[in-house]
């Protein structure tokens, strides 16, 4: 949990994804809603926090694989919040379907092949209609937050990760953090595109780091990660 000036970051760890509040002044943002059935749970950690649905003004989804917008229509349903996805999948949350990333690694590509031959069988949930496509940078203070929006493609097309107080990040699957040296996503559409925002997210300013997967991190580590990250691109070039 990270406190700045009013604003409080709160990881909700479902079984499969997290998701995360942004509290500030009695009224919440939810970062993504985990995989189908987790509304109770994400509805249980905003009673302890003495909040109720309603007290939810947004739900911003960082991309629309199923493990992170599986709950979105029994949450929206349950809040009248509006919802938030860039622009480029608007259309996926329409159709209840993500597709399945590709792999970044010799194990992944193959479990990517698995998935996608299974299609909507492994990563269907119930579609909803967004109410704000976003194409750029985002600004939240009218929700009563000081923070914003940032496009951050690579993992998806339309990956976004959420800055607050220009200090914490809130990444979705840009960063996972379930290795123990690298925060390289084991799935990426556009490995390219996903340095690149990498680079734009370590511009920010940002100090915290609240990812999709796995604890949240520090500045340090996405150094490390995204030097390693530079030197592996170069190396590929160089081929």
């Amino acid at each position: 949990m990270e406190i700045e000036n009013q604003s409080q970051i709160v990881r909700v760890p479902l079984a499969r994804a997290n998701a995360y509040f942004v509290i500030s002044e009695g009224q919440a943002l939810l970062i993504d809603t985990g995989t189908k059935r987790n509304e109770q749970k994400i509805v249980q950690a905003l009673g302890n926090l003495g909040l109720s649905p309603s007290d939810i003004r947004l739900i911003i989804i960082t991309h629309t694989h199923y493990d992170h917008c599986g709950s979105l229509k029994a949450l929206k349903d349950m809040t009248g919040a509006g919802i938030v996805v860039h622009h480029n999948e608007a259309t996926c949350l329409r159709e209840g379907y993500g597709g399945f990333p590709k792999g970044t690694t010799r194990l992944t590509k193959a479990i990517s092949l698995i998935g996608r031959t299974m299609g909507k069988r492994m990563g269907a949930y119930d579609p909803v209609s967004p109410d704000i496509p976003i194409r750029e940078r985002f600004g939240l203070d009218e929700y009563g937050t000081d923070g914003y929006i940032l496009p951050t493609p690579g993992h998806t097309a339309g990956s976004i990760s959420v800055i607050i107080n220009s200090r914490f990040a809130i990444v979705g699957d840009t960063l996972f953090n379930i290795f123990r040296t690298s925060l390289f996503p084991p799935f990426a559409d556009d490995q390219e595109e996903l340095l690149r925002s990498w680079e734009k997210l370590h511009d920010t300013g940002c100090r915290s780091f609240y990812p999709g997967h796995g604890n949240p991190f520090g500045i340090d580590k996405f150094t490390q990660s995204l030097e390693t990250g530079k030197k592996r691109k170069a190396k590929a070039s160089a081929k």
